[in-house]
């Protein structure tokens, strides 16, 4: 009744109408209020005082003073709506806001695998309701068959949740509240606020386009920030669509403390499985990409496993069958089983294949998946590995034939891959026409020794090369990318090498080398023992796998003679050391190699490998042999490209720095600026150049590094100078999101269940969420806004009323004659 009278009152003194979605409320206010305690003393007392006055009066029944008595007391009580200067306020009241906030962390990518078809049907069938509406020409989707519903992502479930049945949540919501939808993850960003009905179908326009991009999970900041944007009026609700995890920031949990204390509620709704994440991933392959028919083909690559511990992994080899027109046919070459390691635990698994055939071939490795896995796409890596089977030309130079030159010589003379050139320096000028794999001197000519892939230089003697020999041999390496092996002898080889070009491609420091034997040490029996490189070297690959060739490597004769250099110079790389003997560094390295310019060259501190055909022929000993040229010939063959463009890492996290190097097998091509150029582009970004500066000590090599990158797919190629013949060099990487998205990934349900409660709201699954909009609390209406106070107490109409009362009161007193 009194809400009536107000509103009446208004609208008598033109208060303008309320716009849509919002409400008045007006209200009687005293613009010079009374203290309490005076304005009670003064009605009260001034009521009694009046009444005693008439009831003394004689002259008039007991009603008639007493309305005389009552008519007095409105004038007391409108004198003090005067005096107190009465006015009408007006406050305006809108709709309240209701917050729903949706994560698009790239963890909603993610396609969970329940176990219940059921569910992955109901789940699959909500997800399909983020669609757009089809238009009235446009076929009826056909309905779902008997198969197995299709995995969706996380955040199509929530797409769909809010979307369904037209945006019906949205359109009920929009009723009573001003609707706010927000996107969550590195922070809460505002998608669209819905205010009235025209805004809801762009509103579900912009929430079809959204996808889980962000690099960070950060719901407690966002739902703080929320509460913060709207402090001047708390939402009536929060209703949150997540799977829970917080990877960055203030918990949720603590955040949900300041959503209690300002009386919102928060209504979580769980995306994702519940149960812990499985998942199988391959990652850095590891081959080269140059092979020869017949070599023993090493595919490394690191198994990682989530939720998988101890199960058994297939892990298969597989190469593209190019002469099937399906771009997925693939045969299997090997396979093996592996368990498979700890979460966050790589494992190495390694397979070998021996190609019997020439040409680009396309390799697979992958793992068979398993049931419930969490994607199966990182499941395989594929390479591109050529495979030869040309010739390799080999130049070995040698003074006096010693055993290890004779046997190396008859069995290079056999192989079939090799086409052998012989230099025996202290031989007589007839045996180059007595033997046909010699040669009357060594190669003098530029043209002459850079057409060979590989040299071999036993116990030389320098004093019968001549300086530019030495230096064409030095060029051969560094500038034509030809590899060089020195066997080490008792009476040149290396230390006769001191102060000449040859010194420098050598991996070891003569400064304080010798020849043990050359200063009366005797020297016992010994087996080189490999280093972790070493076995992990093709050059030592003797049986079909790692293991394998340890056993064989155990069971090879003992070795008589080594030479001692004590140290190696920086960039080399060790693969073999003796057993027992040290020197300044560690033990006696005795098979090292390092690079030099665009080649490798290698030293071999012993010189009776050909013990090792004792009760096994060339076994063994034609394999190190053939395999440790193959090794060092892949160089120059390799750098037929004239440049090659290499990332430290394949996959980035984002926010990592990339690094890039940019080599010229030849030295001759690099920039002489001190400078090279790539440019970096991705699809969707406009391209990026990064300059690359020489490193310090090489005139081939470039360096330099990205900051970072968003996430994606990026392509990088060298840009000009120089001109280059052929293909541009071109390699590419990809930048993800940080790996804490993906850490943990199960819906983190106590969470949420706890944020719940502690705000007095409630957690749904998507199949459970049905009955939201019941549960929401009752809306109620927010001030916004008041009108300027309109007068009361000196308006006509009150000034009327008073001289009316007070004129009634004399004519009735002047009829009973009162007066």
């Amino acid at each position: 009744m009194k809400d009536w009278i107000y509103q009446k009152l208004a609208d008598a003194l033109n208060v303008p109408p309320a716009q849509a979605g919002e409400g008045i409320s007006p209200r009687i206010r005293l613009e010079q209020p009374w203290p309490q305690w005076l304005l009670i003393a003064v009605v009260l007392g001034g009521s009694a005082l009046i009444v005693w006055f008439y009831r003394r009066e004689g002259r008039a029944s007991a009603f008639y003073k007493y309305l005389l008595a009552g008519i007095r007391i409105c004038l007391l009580l409108l004198l003090v709506f005067m005096i107190s200067e009465a006015v009408l306020s007006v406050e305006r009241t809108g709709l309240p806001y209701l917050t729903i906030m949706i994560d698009d962390s790239a963890s909603e990518q993610i396609a969970d695998q329940y176990e219940r078809p059921e569910t992955r049907a109901a789940l699959q069938t909500l997800a399909s309701q983020a669609a757009a509406p089809a238009l009235p020409s446009s076929p009826a989707p056909a309905p779902a068959g008997n198969g197995p519903a299709a995995d969706v992502t996380r955040i199509e479930i929530a797409k769909g949740l809010v979307l369904k049945d037209k945006a019906r949540l949205i359109q009920e919501l929009q009723k009573q509240h001003k609707v706010r939808l927000y996107l969550v993850s590195n922070s809460a960003r505002l998608l669209a606020e819905v205010d009235r009905p025209a805004e809801i179908m762009p509103a579900a326009d912009k929430l079809r386009e959204v996808q889980g991009t962000g690099s960070q999970s950060r719901l407690g900041d966002a739902t703080r920030q929320v509460l913060t944007e709207l402090r001047g009026a708390p939402p009536s609700a929060i209703v949150l669509l997540s799977d829970g995890q917080t990877t960055e920031g203030e918990p949720l949990a603590k955040a949900a403390e300041l959503s209690a204390r300002k009386g919102v509620p928060m209504f979580t709704i769980g995306l994702g499985s519940a149960e812990p994440a499985r998942d199988l991933e391959l990652t850095e392959l590891l081959v080269d990409d140059v092979v020869f028919v017949d070599d023993a083909v090493r595919f490394q690559a690191k198994l990682l496993a989530r939720g998988f511990q101890g199960q058994k992994v297939v892990v298969r080899l597989m190469e593209r069958d190019a002469s099937s027109a399906d771009p997925k046919a693939a045969r299997e070459l090997a396979s093996t089983e592996v368990e498979a390691p700890a979460d966050g635990q790589p494992r190495r698994v390694e397979l070998v294949h021996r190609p019997k055939t020439t040409g680009e071939r396309t390799f697979i490795l992958e793992i068979e998946p398993k049931p419930r896995e969490l994607q199966v796409e990182n499941n395989r890596i594929e390479r591109v590995v050529t495979v030869r089977k040309e010739k390799l030309k080999v130049l070995l130079v040698e003074s006096e034939p010693r055993y290890e030159f004779r046997y190396l010589k008859n069995y290079l003379e056999r192989e079939e891959t090799i086409d052998l050139g012989v230099v025996l320096l202290s031989s007589d000028p007839e045996y180059s026409e007595q033997d046909r794999s010699a040669l009357p001197t060594f190669p003098a000519a530029k043209d002459e020794l850079f057409a060979f892939d590989v040299v071999i230089v036993g116990d030389a003697d320098p004093g019968f090369l001549s300086h530019s020999q030495m230096q064409n041999l030095t060029e051969f390496v560094t500038d034509k990318g030809g590899g060089i092996l020195f066997v080490a002898g008792e009476s040149f080889n290396p230390l006769a090498y001191r102060g000449t070009p040859l010194e420098l491609l050598l991996p070891i420091e003569l400064a304080d080398a010798r020849n043990p034997t050359a200063v009366g040490n005797a020297i016992n029996s010994y087996r080189p023992e490999l280093t972790v490189e070493g076995r992990a070297s093709p050059i030592f690959r003797f049986g079909e796998s790692e293991a394998a060739s340890a056993l064989i490597w155990q069971g090879l004769p003992d070795l008589f003679w080594y030479f001692e250099a004590p140290r190696k110079k920086p960039a080399a790389l060790v693969l073999a050391e003796h057993p027992t003997a040290t020197g300044s560094e560690g033990k006696l390295a005795l098979d090292l190699y390092q690079f030099a310019g665009a080649g490798k060259a290698m030293f071999h501190a012993f010189d009776d490998t050909w013990r090792w055909r004792f009760r096994a022929g060339d076994r063994y000993f034609g394999r190190f042999w053939v395999q440790a040229i193959r090794f060092l010939a892949r160089s120059k063959l390799v750098g037929q490209r004239q440049a090659e463009i290499q990332t430290d890492r394949r996959r980035y996290e984002r926010g990592q720095p990339i690094r890039l190097r940019v080599r010229f097998p030849n030295p001759g091509l690099a920039p002489a600026v001190g400078s090279a150029t790539v440019q970096i582009e991705r699809n969707g970004l406009g391209p990026r150049k990064v300059t690359l500066n020489q490193v310090p000590g090489t005139r081939n090599v470039f360096e330099g590094a990205l900051p970072q990158a968003p996430e994606g797919d990026y392509d990088v190629r060298l840009l000009p100078p120089p001109i280059l013949d052929g293909p541009i060099p071109t390699a590419t990487f990809r930048v993800e999101a940080p790996a804490s998205e993906f850490e943990r990934v199960q819906m983190n349900e106590p969470e949420l269940i706890r944020v719940a409660a502690a705000t007095g709201g409630k957690f749904y699954t998507p199949l459970t969420a049905d009955t939201l909009l019941q549960d929401l609390p009752k809306p109620s209406k927010v001030p916004l806004d008041t009108d300027p106070p309109i007068p009361l107490w000196n308006t006509w109409p009150v000034l009327g009323l008073f001289l009316t009362l007070i004129t009634l009161e004399w004519v009735l007193r002047k009829r009973k004659q009162m007066v």
